[in-house]
């Protein structure tokens, strides 16, 4: 079976993360810290052979990437943008105070929560998706179901892009890496450990007997 290994990493820190803002599709410019992290993973990364670059095509996913790919000294490319490695939609919470917005996401579904951990925690990670698109007065935030077909679509297309052994990079999000752990990392904390701005989360994908493939985490939050 063919089998592959992406290291997913998350964009350098931005200006809504420095004010503790929801950031999905929203963007915002990454810091002279964000931009110093991702110099730090290409450092980290440069004797890493990479067979293909990838990112989301958001533009702080796009500009860590290209700091990361600069001083990789096998190859040095543009990363190829994809949609379906984009941050979760939160919809009409988008640009919001974090905490806040999860407290009255738990109130509004009387769900006995104040945050999202709390919700994973107690329900699980497409509850809190669901919770918060409920609770949008648009209902425009991604439900669970929506936002892990796009991901596994996104994984899919790589897994039948490449070949068998490639090894790949993505330069991706906070919440999108944290579903990955959960789903396919049992033994990490993705809980009370978030997804670190630069931090390397590594991924064995698998393609499975008729569709569709199989994963593991290896490695997660990896800054050294």
């Amino acid at each position: 079976m063919k089998t592959i290994t992406i290291d997913f990493v998350r964009h350098g820190q931005t200006i809504f993360n420095t004010m503790d803002k929801l950031q999905g599709w929203a963007d915002s410019p990454l810091t002279t810290a964000g931009i110093a992290t991702a110099d730090q993973v290409g450092q980290l990364l440069r004797d890493t052979q990479y067979q293909s670059y990838h990112s989301s095509d958001l533009k702080r996913a796009i500009d860590t990437a290209k700091h990361i790919i600069q001083p990789n000294r096998f190859l040095q490319a543009a990363p190829e943008q994809h949609e379906a490695f984009r941050e979760v939609f939160f919809g009409s919470y988008e640009g919001l105070d974090f905490h806040q917005a999860w407290k009255e996401v738990g109130a509004a579904q009387q769900l006995g929560c104040q945050t999202q951990a709390e919700i994973i925690q107690k329900y699980s990670f497409e509850v809190a998706r669901d919770a918060m698109h409920a609770a949008d007065p648009r209902h425009l935030s991604e439900d669970g179901v929506t936002f892990s077909q796009r991901v596994d679509h996104g994984i899919q297309d790589l897994l039948t892009e490449a070949q068998d052994g490639d090894r790949l990079l993505v330069v991706t999000h906070g919440t999108l890496i944290r579903s990955l752990v959960l789903r396919y990392g049992p033994n990490f904390d993705a809980l009370t450990n978030y997804p670190a701005n630069g931090g390397i989360t590594t991924l064995v994908v698998q393609a499975a007997d008729r569709s569709g493939f199989t994963g593991k985490i290896t490695a997660y939050n990896r800054m050294r």
